[in-house]
C-alpha cells in the first residue's frame, strides 16, 4: 500500500506538461463529475419524489449553498499553494509547517463561517427575496446545509493536502464513495422516510462526514510526511500572514463571484417559482460542462506553484498554453452535447412538466455553453496567477464579477427578465478575460527562468 500510495504523489517540475496535467487533472474530471452527478441526482430526486415547490426550495438557496462550497474549496487550495511550493522545492521542514498551519487556519474559518451564517441565514433568504411559498422549506434545507460546513471545510482541506502533493485520484474514491453514499440517503430521506427537502440536506451533511472521516483516518496512515509536532506551530508571523492572505485571497475570489452569483438569485426568485426551478435545472447542467475546465484550472494552480517553489518558471508558460488547448477541446464537445441533448437533459434533471421551465433552462444552456471562450482564458490564467503568489489580480478579478451581476441583478433583470440572467455571465466572463490577459502581460516576465530573465 505505502509503494502505491507513493505512486499517487505527482512531481510536475520535471516530464510533458500535457502528460502531467491530464494525469493529475483526469482524477479531478471524474471526481468533480461525479460530484455533478451527484447535484443532478439530488435535484431530479427532489423534482420527481417531491415536484417543482420542492426544486424551488432547494433553488433558492442554491446560490448561497455554492457560496459556502465555493469558499471552503478556494481557502484550502489557496492554503495548500504552500504546501505544494514547499514540494516543489523538497523542503521537508517547510512543508510540515505549511500543513500544520493549514489546518489551524481551515479548522478556524470553518467554524466562524458556520456561526456567522446560521445566526443570518433569515435575513439572507428574506433579502435574497424568496418566495413566500417556498421560505419555510428553504431555511429547513438552508440550515441544515449550514450545519455541516465544517465537515465541508474537513473534507475540502484533505483533498488540498492531497492534490498539493499530486495526488489527485484518492480524493477521486472518497468523492465516489460520498457521492454514491449521498443518491441512496436521498432516495430513502425523501423517500420512504418522507423527510421532504429537509432529507436532501441531511443526506449531503451525513455523507460528506463519513467521506471527511475516512479522509482523515486514510492521511494519519499512509502520510507521514504531513504529520507534525508542538514546534512546527513556531513560526514567524510572515508564513502565517502569507498563508493565510494565500487562502483568503482564493477564497474571497471563489467567494466574490459567488455573491454576485447570490445578487443575481435574488432577482430569479423575484422573478417567482418558475423561474427559479428553470435556473437549478440549467446551472446543474452547465456547470456539469464547465466541470473539466474547472479540473484543467485546478491542475494548472498545482502545476504552476510546484514549478514556481522549484524556479521553473519557464515551464509554466508551457502549461498555460497546454491547458487553454485541452480546455478548448472539451469546449468543443460540451457545443456539441448542448445543441443536441439539453432540452432532454433538463426535463431528466428536474423531473418538470412545464414547459416554461424546459424551454428557460434550455435558452440559458443555448447561450452560455457556446460563450466559453472568455471563460477558458479567465480560468487558466487566474488560476496560472495564483500559484505564482500573484493574488490581488485573480481577487479584482472577482471583484468585476460581483460588480457586473449586481447591475445585472438592481437594473437589467427586473426590466428584461430571465434572458438577462442568460447573458449575464457571458458578459461577465468577456470583461474578465480581457483584465486578466492585462494582468498576465504586465508580469510576463515571471514566465522566464531568472537567468533568461535578466537575458531579456
Amino acid at each position: 500500500m505505502e509503494r502505491i500510495k507513493k505512486n499517487y504523489v505527482l512531481d510536475m517540475t520535471t516530464g510533458s506538461p500535457a502528460r502531467l496535467l491530464l494525469k493529475f487533472a483526469l482524477p479531478l474530471v471524474i471526481g468533480n463529475v461525479l460530484q455533478q452527478f451527484y447535484n443532478m441526482a439530488d435535484t431530479a430526486i427532489a423534482g420527481h419524489l417531491l415536484g417543482d415547490q420542492a426544486l424551488a426550495q432547494i433553488g433558492a438557496t442554491s446560490a448561497l449553498y455554492s457560496l459556502i462550497t465555493n469558499f471552503c474549496f478556494g481557502m484550502n487550495n489557496g492554503l495548500s499553494l504552500a504546501v505544494s511550493r514547499s514540494f516543489g522545492a523538497n523542503d521537508k521542514k517547510e512543508m510540515k509547517q505549511s500543513v500544520c498551519w493549514m489546518i489551524n487556519l481551515s479548522l478556524s474559518f470553518g467554524i466562524i463561517l458556520m456561526a456567522a451564517f446560521l445566526i443570518f441565514r433569515r435575513p439572507l433568504l428574506a433579502a435574497l427575496q424568496t418566495p413566500d411559498d417556498v421560505i419555510r422549506g428553504a431555511l429547513n434545507y438552508l440550515t441544515i446545509i449550514l450545519i455541516g460546513i465544517p465537515l465541508t471545510m474537513i473534507y475540502n482541506l484533505e483533498s488540498g493536502l492531497l492534490r498539493a502533493v499530486g495526488n489527485s485520484i484518492t480524493p477521486l474514491w472518497f468523492l465516489l464513495f460520498s457521492s454514491i453514499l449521498n443518491v441512496i440517503l436521498d432516495l430513502a430521506f425523501m423517500g420512504p422516510l418522507n423527510m421532504g427537502v429537509s432529507g436532501a440536506a441531511i443526506a449531503t451533511v451525513l455523507s460528506q462526514g463519513i467521506s471527511a472521516l475516512l479522509g482523515l483516518l486514510y492521511i494519519m496512515r499512509f502520510y507521514p510526511e504531513f504529520r507534525f509536532a508542538k514546534e512546527t506551530l513556531r513560526v514567524p508571523l510572515s508564513f502565517v500572514t502569507d498563508m493565510l492572505w494565500s487562502g483568503i485571497s482564493m477564497a474571497l475570489m471563489t467567494t466574490i463571484y459567488s455573491i454576485g452569483s447570490v445578487i443575481l438569485q435574488s432577482s430569479i426568485n423575484a422573478l417567482g417559482s418558475v423561474y427559479i426551478a428553470a435556473q437549478v435545472g440549467a446551472r446543474r447542467l452547465a456547470e456539469f460542462f464547465f466541470t473539466p475546465g474547472a479540473s484543467i484550472s485546478t491542475a494548472i494552480a498545482t502545476f504552476s506553484s510546484q514549478n514556481y517553489g522549484a524556479g521553473k518558471r519557464t515551464r509554466i508558460l508551457r502549461g498555460v498554453q497546454t491547458a487553454v488547448l485541452i480546455y478548448v477541446l472539451w469546449w468543443l464537445i460540451a457545443v456539441a452535447l448542448t445543441f443536441l441533448l439539453s432540452p432532454w437533459l433538463i426535463r431528466l434533471i428536474t423531473g418538470s412538466t412545464s414547459e416554461t421551465v424546459i424551454s428557460s433552462a434550455v435558452l440559458y444552456m443555448k447561450i452560455n455553453i457556446p460563450s466559453m471562450p472568455p471563460l477558458i482564458i479567465l480560468a487558466i490564467l487566474r488560476s496560472t496567477l495564483q500559484g505564482m503568489k500573484h493574488q490581488l489580480a485573480p481577487l479584482f478579478c472577482s471583484l468585476i464579477e460581483m460588480a457586473i451581476k449586481a447591475v445585472f441583478a438592481f437594473f437589467i433583470v427586473p426590466s428584461i427578465g430571465y434572458f438577462a440572467v442568460c447573458i449575464c455571465e457571458p458578459i461577465t466572463w468577456l470583461t474578465c478575460a480581457i483584465f486578466i490577459m492585462g494582468a498576465a502581460l504586465i508580469w510576463r516576465a515571471d514566465f522566464r527562468d531568472a537567468k533568461e530573465a535578466i537575458l531579456h
